[in-house]
């Protein structure tokens, strides 16, 4: 089964109008991630109250919850600042929304960018990486949340191979793995195919988007409509429904978007699950 959504602020970072064009493309699932005054949950508490009226008003469902934590965190110290800001809050309103998990990332390589990130290897993080994850999740898990990882290039989850690493090290159930082959690809500089079977039993989300191929070292990928670029999803697709995932998947396209384009999106998406 297909639950296509959208990762909301990729269309708008007004909830109102990024549903408003999502419905017209038949969207009616919206993961949140950056709003007008800031990333959920740290921004004005009236946006988060405006995203509900509109949920409930149009029949909508809120997927996931993204706070960026963990993504630029570079020094236990950071990770402490974020423990006590950014997690209470981002907890407090993924139970609100009665979600079951927060996405979150692998803490940031020692200088990286995005420009350069994928000239950075990921193979040695420091130990206090892997205790930190395992911290996270133990306190994630006694709200009855899980962390699920996004990989990142500039993170040292970047890559499948290098998040399931540091889950085991962290050996913690709370944790998981928001899928994005695109990011994987993004840093590899092409398809990730390879990793599914390692991936797979950690995938509890899904994000979609394409990039044209280029060399490692040559900056921020090309964004394209999925299908475009250099990822076979149908191998994908095919391996989420053997596992037999149902969870959400949505668009992050990177590019801006017109009812056209976000329809095209939808479109291809729903051609290539057909034919996994």
């Amino acid at each position: 089964m297909l639950n296509l959504g959208i990762v909301a602020d990729e269309i708008n970072r007004d909830f109102r109008q990024a549903v408003q064009m999502g419905l017209q493309a038949g969207l009616r699932r919206y993961e949140i991630r950056f709003l007008t005054t800031g990333r959920a949950p740290m921004c004005d508490p009236a946006e988060l109250r405006e995203i509900e009226r509109i949920r409930d008003g149009e029949g909508l469902e809120i997927t996931a919850l993204s706070p960026g934590l963990f993504k630029w965190t570079d020094t236990p110290e950071k990770f402490r600042r974020e423990m006590s800001e950014v997690f209470p809050r981002a907890v407090e309103l993924a139970q609100r929304w009665r979600l079951s998990a927060l996405i979150i990332f692998g803490f940031c390589k020692p200088g990286a960018t995005e420009a350069i990130a994928d000239t950075i290897a990921s193979d040695n993080p420091p130990s206090w990486v892997a205790e930190s994850l395992a911290e996270a999740a133990e306190q994630a898990a006694t709200t009855g949340l899980r962390l699920l990882i996004e990989p990142e290039p500039v993170c040292w989850c970047d890559t499948g191979a290098a998040t399931v690493n540091l889950i085991r090290q962290a050996k913690s159930a709370a944790l998981g793995i928001n899928y994005d082959p695109c990011n994987v690809a993004w840093q590899l500089r092409r398809d990730p195919i390879d990793e599914f079977a390692a991936v797979a039993p950690f995938i509890a989300n899904v994000h979609i988007k394409d990039q044209l191929d280029a060399p490692v070292g040559s900056g921020m990928p090309t964004w394209v409509v999925p299908g475009a670029g250099i990822i076979d999803y149908r191998p994908h697709f095919a391996g989420l429904k053997r596992i037999g995932y149902q969870g959400p998947i949505s668009l992050e396209p990177h590019f801006p978007l017109t009812v056209e384009s976000l329809r095209q999106c939808r479109t291809v998406v729903e051609q290539l699950w057909a034919e996994a």
